[in-house]
């Protein structure tokens, strides 16, 4: 059983195309004035920037996100799932900072739309929690620039590498300790010649024979002055070498995107292949909220397609007669085998998914009986839940531990 898609996937074929914003709520761990956290999110290579914020008003998101875009440039789409007023304020602000800037703003309002995004920011959260506990520290302020480039540099399962390889074309550095230097040399090295030698005497071992190599070892080293005069007589490489390896780099960045791209669409085609929509007389599980059921029901409740809009939205039938409503076809799963037959269902009378439950449930309605009673003598009338069903009081009632009911 399968959950169903609920619209198609978005996507992107090049950087900038659309650009993915939302806003992680961290009032309840404000940090100085920091009360909430941007995220904006290139939708193609899935390299994500985060900012901390002091309020969610759109001139503070327009000031960061103009910041972004003077440094990554602004996308064709800005996408946001806070509503079309919240987004259009903020292209209006931005346009205001930046007067050529030209943008449209996606669908609101519509977390579907913008799974990848929500996907991150809970990713986000856990990393910040790891970070924090790491690091013994609630500086989160902080801590959200770590958790940004290690966000980035990880392996996403999505576009089949990281975000920064999709972006820049090469694996994130990270110092000295990117190179294939032992760390026991990395720790005695001391200016940018020392570094400079190292990794000439690395490829001279790699190219020399073994006893070559040796004998090197023990020749004198060179003074400084004649390694910076014979620095200076090299001639420089000719424009056209370094021509070379810029379009080198461009190429390696081009196919590192269209390769995401393609992961893409590839992940695409997998999710649209492992679900299909519904058909009627298909049998399917319709999930029961907690509310409405007891402890000792199933999580399910068995039913029928019975027609489908237009609009795909289904009409479901039960045991116990129709249900009222419609339902969409991520709310439920199909059976692979049908349980249920068109005889079997009560066709007289619409009943609520509640009542459905009801006359189908073991331990009978929600399986528990709650009483509201703010004083301990007041469960032994009527008035009382519990009491007036014979029942003693659990601890989903009032706080009272001398309730004369328990």
């Amino acid at each position: 059983m399968t959950k169903g898609v609920v619209v198609k996937p978005i996507l992107s074929t090049e950087f900038s195309s659309r650009g993915q914003v939302d806003l992680i709520d961290v009032q309840s761990m404000s940090r100085r004035t920091f009360k909430w956290i941007m995220v904006y999110q290139d939708h193609l290579t899935k390299f994500c920037v985060l900012r901390p914020l002091t309020s969610k008003r759109a001139a503070e998101v327009a000031f960061q996100l103009a910041d972004i875009f003077l440094l990554l440039g602004a996308p064709v789409i800005l996408q946001s799932d806070n509503g079309s007023e919240f987004t259009a304020q903020i292209i209006t602000e931005l346009r205001s900072l930046w007067l050529e800037l030209s943008i449209v703003h996606g669908k609101p309002r519509h977390p579907q739309s913008q799974g990848s995004v929500e996907r991150a920011n809970g990713d986000i959260k856990d990393m910040i929690v790891a970070w924090m506990a790491d690091n013994n520290s609630t500086d989160w302020p902080t801590g959200i620039k770590f958790v940004q480039f290690s966000k980035n540099s990880a392996y996403h399962g999505g576009i089949n590498r990281s975000p920064y390889v999709a972006m820049f074309g090469v694996n994130a550095r990270v110092g000295l300790t990117s190179t294939p230097l032992p760390q026991e040399i990395i720790s005695c090295l001391q200016s940018e010649q020392d570094l400079k030698t190292m990794l000439q005497q690395q490829e001279t071992d790699a190219n020399e024979p073994e006893t070559e190599a040796k004998a090197d070892v023990n020749e004198p080293e060179r003074e400084p002055a004649e390694a910076e005069m014979n620095e200076s007589e090299q001639e420089p490489e000719p424009l056209s070498q370094h021509q070379t390896n810029l379009d080198q780099l461009h190429n390696r960045i081009s196919s590192q995107r269209l390769a995401a791209s393609e992961s893409r669409r590839q992940q695409a085609e997998r999710m649209v292949k492992r679900s299909r929509t519904g058909e009627i007389g298909d049998n399917i599980a319709l999930l029961i909220p907690l509310v409405d059921r007891g402890r000792g029901d199933p999580r399910n409740i068995l039913g029928v397609i019975v027609s489908r809009s237009m609009n795909d939205q289904y009409r479901v039938a039960t045991k116990s007669g129709f249900l009222k409503g419609s339902y969409s076809r991520n709310q439920f799963d199909i059976c692979p085998e049908r349980l249920l037959k068109e005889s079997d269902i009560n066709n007289d009378f619409e009943i609520s998914l509640r009542e459905a439950v009801i006359k189908s449930s073991i331990s009978g309605e929600q399986g528990f009986v709650k009483c509201s009673c703010n004083g301990p003598k007041k469960c032994q009338t009527n008035r009382c839940k519990c009491f007036k069903s014979k029942q003693l009081c659990i601890s989903r009632c009032h706080n009272s531990l001398n309730c004369v009911n328990k």
